[in-house]
């Protein structure tokens, strides 16, 4: 029977399985999964990082008082409205970020002895920064100042003015703000008082001309009527003009006087830790979907099935040390299945070979061959990585145990790259019931020249004579090009990945190299799978245990 063949170069289904990047759910999942307790752990320190730098930063406590805009039309008299001018929206914020107010503040404060010294001073000096400091536009750069000033219906006119101020004590920020008020109340009571001047000047002037007027000859009674009744309304205005100036009114009108605060406003430790947390919680998260979704691994079996080739087994992660477990065992036995149903041949040759190193494929050959061996096939190891052959490593094999031999030889090479310097008889060694390994030895540097020999398929073939498989322990295909080698002489390769760690475009890289060297690869195996077993909990009655075995399973464990 021939073995299975990748898909040749113009297959449309590998071309496609390079250019799919449609994103699956489930994966995007697993690789957040996978990097979440990282996540977690980030988001616990940096909120912790937060809270404590909260708890060392100083207390800063908030008083506000009221100011309400009265319109210009409620002014008393009749030259009220047109005399004293409106405040367009926005005025007050910017007059209290203006030397009008700062300036005058910082003396008030300097000589205020409600305020603690040193606070007094701290505060002297942020107000002159301030001052300095050009204003930015936006609230935002407003609340972080020492004063400022916000209007709660529209900042024009009949509006509520907030006019707050922080301070490292309360006693301060009560202060800061009447302080603040006052300065903004007699700013206004100025700025109205200008304009009642000017309007009496002018007023008076007309009065003025309307005399001249008056004085001159020839006028009709119409015309000095006239004339009487306009210096009668001119007097009356500059009656009402002097009251106003007596009575100093202004748009300005103070609503509700500064408390002081309990509690402060900045910094809540507890709240600030949550958003830090919060939100490294969520960039955490999207940076390992975008992780997950650049760096895509091997998650499930629908990933290496969109390359076109089945996935024949998935292996738990295999035990150190000890004998297999139930998970491991009924794992083993579905591998060993489908590879049976796959290859039909007799006396199949099949190499297990990783992508990088780190699979788990020595463990998994060393596995695969115990679980043949159990079922009553004799199986012939190769442990084929002339570099770090670690199969004798894998196996308890006692140092007085008698060699076996290779049928039809009698002493000779005992290793593998012994036999392939030299065809000679070659010298295996009985490591388990039905099970004989023959070792790699050293040939690092000269490994690719000799499994290059185009005698190695016979040799093969020749040492498979008495044993009903082959598994030869291949080193990785992606490093080495020994593993491509060595698979143009065997009758099918089978790639083991590890889940949540290959690469998709490695195993790509992989199978077009494969292809290219007309290598047979017939599957994956999905190694050390994480989860529970897929086997269900209760399947029917318990049934007695057999008798135990005449000799007991060989013993493996696992190497990267």
């Amino acid at each position: 029977m021939t073995a299975y063949r990748p898909p040749e170069p113009d297959s449309p289904d590998l071309l496609r399985q390079d250019t799919d990047n449609e994103i699956d759910l489930a994966t995007l999942w697993q690789g957040v999964r996978q990097r979440l307790p990282v996540i977690l752990l980030t988001a616990a320190l940096l909120a912790l990082a937060v809270y404590l730098w909260s708890r060392a930063q100083p207390r800063v406590y908030e008083a506000a008082a009221g100011l309400l805009a009265s319109s210009s039309q409620s002014q008393i008299g009749v030259v009220g409205g047109s005399v004293i001018s409106p405040l367009p929206p926005g005025t007050v914020a910017e007059v209290v970020e203006s030397p009008l107010i700062l300036r005058p503040l910082i003396e008030a404060v300097r000589d205020n002895q409600a305020i603690a010294p040193a606070e007094r001073q701290r505060l002297v000096k942020q107000l002159t920064r301030e001052l300095l400091t050009p204003v930015r536009e936006g609230e935002g750069s407003q609340r972080n100042r020492t004063v400022s000033v916000t209007a709660d219906q529209g900042g024009g006119e009949n509006s509520i003015y907030q006019v707050r101020a922080r301070a490292q004590t309360p006693q301060a920020a009560q202060v800061l703000v009447n302080l603040t008020g006052k300065l903004l109340l007699n700013w206004d009571a100025e700025r109205t008082l200008r304009d009642v001047r000017l309007a009496r000047e002018n007023f008076t002037l007309q009065l003025a001309q309307t005399d001249r007027r008056l004085a001159l000859p020839g006028l009709s009674a119409l015309e000095r009527q006239t004339l009487l009744y306009r210096r009668a309304t001119m007097q009356d205005n500059l009656a009402q003009l002097s009251f106003l100036e007596q009575a100093r009114p202004g748009v300005l009108k103070p609503l509700t006087s500064a408390v002081e605060p309990l509690r402060p406003v900045t910094p809540s430790p507890l709240r600030n830790a949550v958003l830090a947390g919060l939100l490294a919680l969520l960039l955490g998260t999207g940076v390992a979907a975008l992780l997950s979704v650049l760096d895509r691994r091997v998650q499930t079996d629908a990933e290496l099935l969109t390359l076109n080739l089945p996935v024949l087994g998935r292996l738990p992660r295999l035990r150190p040390s000890g004998s297999f477990s139930l998970a491991q065992s009924e794992a083993l036995g579905f591998l060993r299945v489908n590879l049976q149903a796959t290859l039909r041949q007799p006396r199949p040759i099949l190499m297990i070979a990783g992508l990088a190193g780190g699979e788990g494929a020595s463990s998994l050959t060393a596995a695969l061959a115990s679980s043949l061996a159990d079922s009553g096939q004799r199986v012939l190891l190769l442990d084929a990585d002339l570099w770090r052959g670690g199969q004798q490593d894998l196996w308890d094999v006692g140092t007085g145990g008698q060699p076996g031999h290779a049928p039809g030889r009698t002493g000779g090479a005992h290793s593998f790259a012994e036999a392939l310097r030299a065809p000679v008889n070659v010298e295996v060694k009985p490591v388990a019931p039905n099970i004989d390994l023959l070792p790699a030895g050293s040939a690092p540097h000269g490994s690719l020249a000799l499994l290059s020999r185009p005698e190695l398929g016979e040799w093969l073939r020749r040492w498979s004579q008495g044993y009903d498989v082959v598994l030869v322990d291949s080193p990785p295909l992606l490093a080495l090009a020994d593993g491509l080698a060595l698979g143009q002489q065997v009758d099918a390769v089978l790639l083991v990945t590890e889940m949540g760690r290959t690469r998709l475009p490695d195993v790509c890289q992989v199978l077009r190299s494969a292809r290219l060297a007309d290598v047979p690869v017939v599957g994956f195996v999905l190694n050390k799978v994480a989860g529970p077993s897929r086997m269900p909990r209760r399947y029917g009655p318990a049934l007695p245990a057999p008798p135990a075995p005449a000799a007991p399973t060989p013993t493996v464990k696992e190497v990267r």
